[in-house]
């Protein structure tokens, strides 16, 4: 089982070619159970690396989340 850290990379991972994926996608093609992705998600949204986009409840990475990914955040 994927936690914390390791699911919120994951999540990143998924997102980090620029698609515009649901929650249950991002559960899909990250190998996360329900409750991983909903806290990877949800930290990943707070500390602002994804973003909810206006369509049908899709997230994208924010320019700061490929940076966290990448090892250039500051």
């Amino acid at each position: 089982m994927t936690t914390g850290i390791a699911a919120q990379t994951a999540a990143l991972g998924i997102l980090a070619p620029g698609g515009m994926l649901t929650a249950d996608q991002i559960t899909a093609q990250a190998g996360l159970g329900g409750w991983a992705a909903r806290r990877a998600i949800g930290g990943l949204s707070a500390h602002g690396l994804i973003m909810p986009t206006r369509y049908d409840a899709r997230w994208s990475i924010t320019p700061r989340g490929l940076a966290a990914l990448s090892g250039t955040a500051r």
